[in-house]
């Protein structure tokens, strides 16, 4: 089974716990960042597809983060082998 979404990724977790606050409205969910993506704070969003649009304007009018201290990505999980495919998105 493949499922879909989006991971907003961080540098601090100063940076995942402001930005899940910013984006409750969405529906978020906060989880540990796959390894094969990023080791980074080891916190990340998650946003489904039907509430990335959403969760990138309320991002962009709320967030004081600059780029490079966060990186959105769109991942392909596929749950049975766990394997992750995921390409960087540009805001």
């Amino acid at each position: 089974m493949i499922e879909e979404f989006y991971l907003y990724t961080f540098e601090s977790t100063h940076g995942a716990i402001s930005t899940e606050k910013i984006l409750k409205p969405t529906g978020c969910t906060i989880l540990p960042v796959p390894r094969a993506i990023s080791t980074s704070c080891g916190i990340s969003v998650r946003v489904e597809p039907d509430k990335f649009e959403e969760s990138r304007r309320i991002f962009f009018e709320q967030t004081d983060l600059s780029e490079g201290e966060y990186t959105v990505y769109h991942i392909h999980h596929n749950k049975d082998t766990k394997e992750y495919q995921f390409e960087k998105v540009a805001l």
